[in-house]
């Protein structure tokens, strides 16, 4: 397998391991911003598919967290869901800390020599680091945007959009 291929392999296998995460904070997405704030997400997923920057997305969701009252807003209790002291964050900041914390530190993974053996010396090497990080960056953002559209849709409506996925 060439290393580019190897590169999406290790990435979409990645993108597997943060399906949950991606799923809470679609959920979250769509408890906050709704349907009537669509566009922002849409934004936010071309943005994502467009860049060639990390900054550019974590630049994005700054601005939208200070512009937007509901992007600051956390998500209701919900006694049956495990205790996670980030879903008492707004939805802005917990996506900007996940992005930028989380998926770096499954970037950095991928990165070492057991898996695509990318260094992190030479400029090369950095930027090679910097676009794995992109690749879970887009991944993990289409799956988010995924589950916001379907707990906005019809379909996916739940009484409460802090409800669990898994029935609870």
């Amino acid at each position: 397998m060439n290393r580019e291929m190897k590169i999406i392999y290790v990435v979409s296998n990645q993108a597997e391991n943060f399906y949950e995460d991606a799923i809470d904070l679609g959920d979250h997405a769509a408890h906050v911003l709704r349907a009537i704030h669509r566009s922002q997400m849409t934004s936010l997923e071309n943005i994502a598919e467009s860049t060639f920057k990390t900054s550019d997305v974590f630049d994005f969701i700054k601005k939208q967290t200070a512009r937007f009252s509901y992007w600051r807003q956390s998500m209701p209790e919900n006694p049956s869901a495990p205790t996670n002291k980030k879903v008492n964050q707004g939805f802005g900041l917990r996506l900007k800390e996940f992005l930028e914390q989380d998926l770096k530190k499954a970037a950095d993974e991928l990165c070492d020599p057991s898996r695509l053996n990318i260094g992190n010396t030479t400029d090369k090497e950095k930027q090679e680091r910097r676009r794995i990080h992109l690749l879970l960056i887009r991944q993990f953002i289409r799956q988010m945007v995924a589950q916001y559209e379907f707990r906005v849709s019809a379909v996916g409506n739940l009484s409460s959009a802090g409800s669990s996925k898994r029935g609870s």
